[in-house]
């Protein structure tokens, strides 16, 4: 009697769908634990300087980290479209997640190049500055959203505080205009008061009358430092 040893034949799918779908997980986790430090440096202005320094090392590594898994990500996704292991469906649904990372680097950079400028500013760039002024359209008639951020670079221990008033000029009806933020301010807000040691940013929306034209709007900032004067084209929608 011959007796024989059976054998068993195991088969194990391989799913690529799923390779990249962990991958994109690990990045995500990656950008929200970025973000996550960001923002809670941003929220703290009592830090120390040396504390800032620490927190942009953290952050650019953070990036560059993101940047390196993002592009392998991306060569591999390729790689697997190119060999057709991977259904369009798929791909598209890994494509998309590629976009929102792309948006997520892109303001992760930004945020590098912000705290850069105040760990390491130029010469020219000490002091009191106007570090981002934006107007965007809310998307409502005569409806629009200011973004502000104020920084000072100097390495001391001393405060600068005081106001900023936005003046928006422009054309009512025909008759030329000037319209403080108090008087198109959703929250009905008067000047801005600042008072920090490395920066402070100030948001809000605003309304204008209908048939204003803007042309233009101008900043005006007077601190215990110094007074900086600044105007911007109004952006078309």
């Amino acid at each position: 009697m011959i007796t024989g040893k059976s054998t068993q034949l195991v088969v194990k799918h391989h799913n690529p769908v799923q390779s990249v779908a962990i991958i994109a997980v690990v990045i995500f986790m990656v950008v929200v634990g970025g973000w996550y430090l960001l923002t809670t440096g941003r929220t703290q202005a009592g830090f120390d300087f040396s504390y800032l320094e620490t927190e942009y090392e953290d952050l650019k590594g953070k990036y560059d980290a993101l940047r390196n898994e993002n592009r392998s990500l991306r060569e591999e996704v390729a790689d697997l479209k190119q060999g057709g292991k991977i259904e369009e469906t798929a791909y598209s649904e890994v494509r998309n997640s590629l976009t929102e990372l792309q948006d997520e680097i892109l303001e992760l950079k930004e945020e590098v190049a912000f705290y850069r400028s105040i760990v390491t500013p130029g010469e020219s760039s000490k002091g009191l500055r106007i570090q981002k002024f934006d107007i965007e359209s809310t998307g409502q008639k005569q409806g629009y959203r200011y973004k502000l951020v104020l920084t000072q670079v100097i390495k001391n221990k001393y405060i600068t505080k005081g106001d900023v008033d936005i003046i928006i000029e422009g054309v009512h009806g025909v008759e030329p205009r000037q319209l403080m933020l108090t008087d198109v301010s959703v929250s009905k807000s008067s000047s801005l008061h600042f008072k920090f040691k490395y920066f402070q940013s100030f948001e809000g929306d605003i309304l204008l009358p209908k048939d204003f034209v803007a042309s233009r709007v101008k900043l005006n900032i007077k601190s215990n430092q110094t007074n900086i004067e600044k105007t911007y084209k109004w952006p078309t929608t």
